[in-house]
């Protein structure tokens, strides 16, 4: 049995105001967001940069930028990095009360320079015991964490360290509700980058170019407001969520509904749909498949977590969840996980995409309810210096302030049915041919 730290994930960070929001900027690098609103608290409102990293026992987040958004709070946000670009463009959208405010992510080295230990004992025994100053060599000016002689007799140290910049740029209203009740609640950009869609207290869905913000169509999507949107993979679709209780999904090119997802509730009772993301393929050759959870109304009954089939939009499979309405969700990259918070004890569950089978349980991760989760990118090839030898990652936020990161053990593949059939066949065929070869 782990330790109740293991138990909980790896504390990466704690920051000092209350957070609603998290997405990946880079495979690396993922933003947290939120505060304490307009009220005169002394609670700051902003976004922190962070970069993770698997210093041999645990992830760790170190903070590498830090934006403060003035009086607003940062209750939802988006990014989007352009691989393309020569320079790999990064851009970050906040939610600004009913406003998305587009940044600029601008990566910086800085020259951190220090003295060591031993310097400054040398420098103690100096007759005006203060610490000399020279000028830095050609070397240490080059920013690069090479050091010359003279700078390691000194014991000057010179480092390059990460800096991530925020430049605001363009700034659009994004809800059009009387002024008292004004305010966006969700912002997504398209996998391609082309496309943002936000949702509000209105219930219109709208659409705009990336990144110039142009707008291209108003969707009145529901009587009430937006909960929550997500683009399919191909770009082509997005699905809505609403206080009203239902769920559309509506075609991209020209804003006409294609469907409503539809469902049996158990004893007729009253559900919203809380939140819902579209998956990636995980390579098996099946579609890109939709997650939703939904959360009863003043009722004892569970929430459940549902896969839904993205050609017919047809129910697929419901999970139940017993302990606590679910209120937040999110699904890997790589297609395999969809992972699910609780609105109460703090509680992340992470599932098989394919046919939701549990993966991990985390009990008590925080300790309050879970608004937001984002899972880390898996690639092979630089996931050991970000998560260690894990399957997968996903990075935990809460109202408590605390940034926490829960590694998933690689499972042992077993063989399919089928297939483990197949070599029974192959291996009987093997050995009676064998037989017949050597007159048994």
């Amino acid at each position: 049995m782990g330790s109740t730290q293991e138990l909980r994930g790896d504390a990466a960070a704690k920051v000092n105001f209350p957070l609603y929001a998290v997405d990946m900027l880079t495979d690396r690098h993922f933003v947290v967001a939120g505060g304490g609103g307009a009220a005169k608290t002394g609670v700051s409102n902003g976004f922190a940069i962070y970069q993770l990293t698997f210093n041999g026992e645990q992830c760790v987040a170190t903070q590498v930028g830090k934006h403060d958004t003035g009086s607003c709070a940062v209750m939802n946000c988006t990014s989007y990095e352009d691989t393309k670009s020569k320079c790999k463009k990064l851009y970050f959208v906040a939610g600004l009360d009913d406003h998305s405010q587009l940044y600029f992510i601008n990566k910086k080295f800085e020259i951190a320079r220090s003295y060591s230990y031993s310097d400054q004992n040398e420098n103690e025994k100096s007759p005006d015991n203060s610490v000399r100053k020279r000028k830095p060599s050609e070397k240490e000016s080059d920013g690069n964490s090479i050091k010359s002689p003279e700078s390691l007799r000194k014991g000057l140290l010179s480092q390059r360290r990460l800096r991530m910049l925020a430049h605001p740029l363009d700034s659009i209203k994004t809800d059009m509700s009387p002024a008292e009740e004004s305010f966006q609640k969700v912002v997504r950009i398209s996998s391609n980058g082309k496309l943002m869609a936000t949702g509000g207290c209105d219930g219109y869905i709208r659409l705009w170019q990336f990144p110039s913000l142009k707008p291209l169509r108003d969707i009145k999507a529901h009587e009430k407001e937006v909960d929550d949107i997500d683009f399919s993979p191909d770009c082509q679709k997005i699905v809505s969520v609403s206080k009203d209780g239902s769920a559309f999904v509506w075609n991209t090119k020209d804003g006409n509904k294609l469907c409503q997802l539809e469902w049996s509730r158990p004893e007729d009772a009253k559900y919203l749909f809380k939140r819902c993301r579209f998956s990636e393929s995980d390579g098996d050759g099946q579609r890109p498949r939709l997650f939703t959870i939904t959360n009863p109304i003043k009722s004892k009954l569970p929430s459940f977590l549902q896969l839904w089939d993205t050609s017919s939009f047809l129910l697929i499979k419901s999970v139940p969840y017993n302990l606590s309405p679910i209120s937040a969700l999110a699904t890997s990259p790589c297609g395999k996980f969809v992972a699910i918070g609780s609105m109460f004890g703090g509680c992340i569950d992470i599932y098989t995409t394919f046919n939701l089978k549990l993966v991990k349980h985390i009990e008590n991760a925080h300790s309050n309810f879970i608004t937001g989760l984002a899972f880390v990118p898996c690639h092979m090839e630089i996931g050991q210096n970000i998560t260690g030898l894990s399957e997968g990652a996903v990075v935990s936020i809460s109202v408590d302030n605390q940034i926490r990161v829960h590694r998933i053990p690689h499972r042992q593949h077993l063989l399919p049915l089928w297939a483990a059939l197949l070599l029974i066949v192959v291996v009987v065929c093997l050995a009676f041919t064998f037989c017949s070869y050597l007159g048994l």
